[in-house]
């Protein structure tokens, strides 16, 4: 099975709006099946279907951030209901934005509403590291990027490897 390309900031899906899935059906199963084979290979932790141009709402979280390859979260209409007062500032890094890490601030704690790949409602509480990657790929289903998420002064700092990556979303 072949993987997506990663889409990367400046490409204009990752801030386009994003299709509810209607129906699991093997279309999305498949979906769900080469983001997960992508995700992998691009040594990520987490994929949301924007990031390989697909503008529907698709999660899928290696909840054992680069362990192994057995435990796979699919999260489809992925919602977050409730966050948590406390803010941790960490700094992120994104498949879409290559080479670039930043300082990120995202709530300790989330409650999460989504549907699984098996059509179950899920609710869950996520916390610390797996409550940051959750909200990271919530926000892009949302159309928001992480580069959304920081002060101007640092969008101003990190503008020159901001028009670096534009240059390869042109390129692909």
């Amino acid at each position: 099975m072949q993987m997506y390309k990663i889409v990367y900031y400046g490409d204009k899906r990752l801030v386009a709006e994003n299709e509810k899935v209607q129906q699991i059906d093997d279309g999305i199963r498949k979906i769900v099946k080469k983001m997960t084979r992508t995700m992998f290979k691009k040594n990520g932790i987490g994929l949301a279907a924007p990031q390989v141009g697909i503008n529907k709402r698709i999660v899928v979280i290696d909840t054992s951030f680069g362990e192994s390859r057995d435990h796979i979260l699919v999260l489809i209409n992925p919602e977050i209901m409730k966050k948590g007062n406390e803010i941790v500032v960490m700094e992120e890094g994104c498949l879409s934005f290559p080479n670039l890490y930043i300082p990120v601030g995202r709530a300790r704690s989330i409650t999460v509403k989504a549907i699984s790949l098996k059509g179950e409602p899920l609710q869950f509480e996520a916390t610390d590291y797996f409550a940051r990657v959750i909200q990271h790929e919530v926000d892009h289903v949302n159309g928001v990027l992480m580069i959304d998420r920081v002060s101007p002064e640092k969008r101003i700092e990190v503008s020159g490897e901001l028009a670096e990556i534009k240059k390869l979303a042109e390129f692909v």
